[in-house]
């Protein structure tokens, strides 16, 4: 497989989205002392969602999309969503179980797409709605956790509002199911591709075989 590097628009946004996991990261486990750098991390996860939905629309409005793209948009997505988890979880000890959920998801699914990809010689795949919803989820509830923090756990950035308990635990079920369901989904395009895949194989090598046995 054969990648090359090309100054797209999509391509540029998932840099910048790379490039806002330690800004994110510093602002947030930095605002501990300076609690005002709390809203510079709210605004760095804001604008990282925001590439995030508009890079694969514009690739497509503008015939943009490319192999290198198709896999940096994903390790862009995992790569933010362990790292703000994990900065959460030192904060939050109850995102611990997510954090585990969120890691074993992603290394599962880049152990599969390696295996697609260099053993399988597979095409390169684009994300799927299920895995865009999923993302979608996950910038709202961390944006919420993070501008709205429980009674003890912090100042909330807007309105004086806490987050109450039950509303924390609805969310944190509600991305894990979410990730839950993508995996389980690309788990099955990982079947269904390898599938595909062998049988072109065997269509590319049975002609031959044909003939040399003719």
């Amino acid at each position: 497989m054969g990648l090359k590097w090309q100054w797209t628009i999509p391509n540029v946004l998932s840099l910048m989205r790379v490039a806002l996991i330690p800004v994110f990261a510093v602002l947030y486990l930095k605002s501990g002392e300076q609690p005002s750098l709390l809203w510079w991390a709210v605004g760095a996860l804001v604008l990282s969602g925001i590439t995030d939905m508009f890079d694969g629309m514009i690739a497509r409005k503008l015939n943009q999309v490319t192999d290198i793209g198709k896999l940096l948009d994903p390790f862009a997505d995992k790569l933010t969503q362990v790292t703000v988890i994990l900065c959460l979880a030192i904060r939050l000890p109850q995102l611990w179980p997510m954090l585990g959920v969120c890691f074993l998801k992603e290394l599962l699914q880049t152990i599969g797409s390696g295996l697609l990809l260099f053993r399988a010689k597979a095409k390169v795949q684009s994300s799927r709605w299920y895995g865009k919803i999923s993302t979608f989820v996950f910038y709202v509830a961390m944006a919420a956790f993070v501008a709205f923090p429980m009674e003890g756990d912090g100042d909330p950035l807007l309105f004086g509002w806490h987050m109450p308990a039950w509303m924390f635990t609805a969310l944190v079920i509600l991305v894990v199911v979410c990730m839950a369901f993508a995996f389980l989904q690309y788990a099955r395009l990982f079947v269904q591709v390898s599938h595909e895949t062998r049988r072109e194989r065997e269509q590319e090598v049975s002609p031959l075989d044909g003939h040399e046995n003719a």
